[in-house]
């Protein structure tokens, strides 16, 4: 029911989450067996929705990656920015979970200085109760990651459970109830200019992905832009030629060359999402006015933090690639500039589908600079790609040995964790992502 509800494929998460959200729904409801609950859900679609709600919960932050908004920033900035008559841009963010990438975008396009009148970001989620966190606007500290937080300066102000957002944020969003696998999802509607649907595909089954790519296909403006997620390892131009990569590779972007193909049928989930109006825009709050950069990535653990088992192996050579100064500092230019090239070539040919290759280069990596973080959560993700989850949780555990607040490797060996159901192991990982999350947001 859930493949085909959501197209959720039950080996990319695990049967111990679907198995608890089950187990969470038959305790609320006094349901004592399977079979009872089994018959409830096939019948009502109010409990359907609500297993939904158990199953579906996100990871997100806010400017989760770096790459694809910078890439997004630079096309906004030549397409609209620098050509005022234009008409309106038209963003989607699919699925926009609590809201942290909606709002992103907003402030994103806050920071390049796209008038409001001129842009709409839509949001859709499957959950109701992801976007009514959305709508609400207040988020933990869990929510902001990285060395650099201004944004959170400028945008937010403090708040009993975290941080609430300008509300005049809020105003310019438009949060609907909907699923990317009804054909018939924003019919009737004009086609987006950027599409974000990020680490979703990952999660679903092969047909689901062929059926998100023929709505994301009639929701995409020729020539617009598809932004999809690091782990999702899609090459778009390989399996459609109607999609071509753009810009840095890191930034998983692609541009549509066709022309958007015709809607599907309109359901009766469709129709409820089409009425909308905007909302007066309150006053925006007094904010600083500084500059935003994307988060930067943590600071690399020194030698003297490497464990002796990854300092003795064949792979490490002492001083390469591991000081707590800036890699600039320790090796010529032209040296890190190459050193830096491998790993981004490695990232380059995975999303072409070449794995074999990105892996080899991460290992090429290791042997020239020694043992690093970042090279093994790369492997590590490469692995998990393509099926080889055991491989994959022993890059991200030589990772965490390397940087042991690697909150992404942390979340990974989380979810293996449930994949395989030791659920103390996983909530354990979190605890420690959460704390390493923490202390970033705290420099």
């Amino acid at each position: 029911m859930l493949t085909n509800r959501i197209g959720l494929d039950p080996a990319a998460v695990g049967s111990t989450l679907i198995s608890r959200a089950v187990r969470i729904r038959m305790n609320e409801l006094g349901l004592g067996d399977v079979d009872s609950y089994t018959a409830l859900v096939s019948d009502s679609e109010i409990e359907l929705q609500a297993l939904i709600e158990e199953v579906v919960v996100p990871e997100s932050w806010f400017f989760r990656d770096e790459a694809p908004f910078r890439h997004f920033q630079e096309h906004v900035r030549a397409g609209w920015v620098a050509k005022p008559a234009r008409s309106p841009l038209r963003v989607l963010s699919i699925p926009c979970a609590g809201g942290e990438e909606p709002y992103s975008i907003v402030i994103a396009l806050m920071e390049i200085g796209l008038d409001a009148r001129r842009y709409l970001v839509n949001a859709i989620d499957v959950s109701t109760r992801r976007l009514e966190v959305a709508r609400r606007g207040v988020f933990s500290s869990n929510a902001f990651r990285g060395s650099d937080l201004s944004f959170r300066d400028r945008y937010f102000r403090s708040h009993p459970e975290g941080f609430e957002i300008d509300p005049s944020l809020r105003a310019r969003i438009r949060f609907l109830q909907g699923s990317i696998l009804d054909p018939g999802l924003l019919s009737g509607e004009p086609v987006f200019d950027v599409l974000f649907c990020r680490n979703l595909l990952i999660y679903l089954d092969e047909p689901s992905r062929v059926r998100v790519m023929t709505v994301l296909d009639r929701l995409l403006a020729a020539e617009g832009l598809l932004i999809i997620g690091h782990a999702d390892r899609l090459n778009l131009s390989a399996i459609d030629p109607g999609f071509a990569q753009a810009g840095d590779r890191r930034a998983f972007t692609y541009r549509k060359t066709t022309a958007p193909s015709p809607p599907g049928p309109v359901t009766a989930q469709s129709a409820q999402t089409l009425s909308w109006q905007a909302p007066q825009l309150p006053a925006p709050w007094p904010r600083k006015l500084l500059t935003w950069q994307p988060p930067q990535s943590p600071e690399r653990t020194t030698t003297s933090q490497v464990p002796e088992d990854a300092r003795s192996g064949p792979d490490y050579r002492p001083g390469q690639g591991l000081g707590s100064q800036s890699p600039s500092r320790l090796r010529p230019e032209s040296e890190v500039v190459a050193s830096g090239s491998l790993l981004d070539r490695a990232s380059e040919l995975a999303n072409l589908g070449r794995h074999d290759e990105a892996v080899a280069l991460c290992e090429q990596f290791v042997r020239q600079q020694g043992p690093s973080a970042p090279a093994y959560y790369l492997m590590g993700m490469i692995h998990q790609s393509v099926g080889n989850r055991t491989k994959g949780e022993v890059c991200f555990q030589k990772a965490l040995y390397l940087d042991p607040g690697h909150d992404e490797a942390l979340l990974a060996l989380a979810l293996s964790a449930e994949r395989r159901g030791d659920a103390a192991a996983a909530t354990g990982f979190r605890r420690r992502a959460e704390r390493a999350i923490l202390r970033k947001g705290a420099r």
